[in-house]
């Protein structure tokens, strides 16, 4: 399970607990579970123009915690 906060185009941010989020290739964001039968059920899908920005909750250089930013355009999925 990891932490993904999403910027959101209306001025707020929101906290989301996932197994996984990704960008897809119409730019939507989506985050997702796995089940417990290892399939993956999608949580929430948020349109290409509702999201400015995604971070993932993880360890910086030096080990401490931070927020690391996930690229803003193009194809990718993150655990």
């Amino acid at each position: 399970m990891a932490v993904f906060m999403l910027r959101l185009a209306h001025g707020e941010d929101t906290v989301v607990e996932a197994d996984a989020a990704g960008r897809t290739a119409t730019g939507e964001i989506v985050l997702e579970r796995t089940d417990q039968h290892g399939k993956p059920e999608r949580v929430r899908t948020y349109r290409a123009d509702a999201v400015t920005a995604v971070y993932r909750r993880g360890p910086a250089d030096g080990g401490l915690y931070t927020w690391i930013p996930q690229p803003p355009d193009g194809t990718w999925w993150c655990y």
